[in-house]
């Protein structure tokens, strides 16, 4: 684990090397429909670094059984990409999202009684997207990512549910993105 962190250091220093052509540096981003913030860091005009956090909330009424479902989750992660310049005013990027995961569900209603679960863990998946520069400072893209998710939830609820099972899940999706590079 070391030795990797090192090595993306040591990347990103070289990357950002003087002499080179430097895109914006540091912008702030916002991702729909799940609703997340990135903070987008071009390190050198092929190479970027994106914290972000990402927040869900849904909620579901099921009137034939009149139960209701509450659902949210947080994700805080890392983003590295290698990024391409495939004209002018458009970027590729692919790389890799890494990071932990909150998050609950609440069940309530006549067919289970009240339940609540909870499960923290960890992503990790792989992402392509690309972004339009209509005008300097702004892009405009989209975003598609394959994850991989490992969470261990804890159940509390008036039926005998298992309270220690891992959960681990495959999943794709997809978000629009907007950036800005003040």
């Amino acid at each position: 684990m070391k030795t990797a962190l090192v090595t993306l250091l040591s990347a990103a220093l070289a990357a950002s090397l003087p002499g080179q052509q430097r895109d914006p540096v540091v912008g702030v981003g916002i991702t729909v429909p799940d609703f997340g913030l990135l903070l987008p860091l071009n390190v050198s005009p092929h190479f970027r670094l994106e914290p972000y956090v990402m927040f869900y909330s849904a909620r579901a009424d099921y009137p034939a059984s009149s139960d209701t479902v509450w659902e949210s989750h947080t994700r805080v992660g890392l983003g590295v990409f290698s990024v391409t310049h495939a004209a002018e005013t458009v970027r590729v990027y692919f790389g890799s999202r890494v990071g932990l995961l909150w998050g609950s569900t609440r069940v309530d209603g006549p067919t289970v009684g009240q339940a609540n679960s909870t499960g923290n863990g960890w992503f990790l998946g792989g992402a392509i997207g690309a972004e339009y520069s209509p005008v300097p400072h702004i892009a405009l893209g989209g975003e598609a990512l394959i994850e991989y998710e490992h969470t261990s939830p804890s159940t509390s609820a008036s039926v005998n549910l298992p309270s220690t099972t891992f959960a681990r899940a495959w999943f794709s999706s997809g978000s629009l993105v907007v950036r800005f590079y003040p």
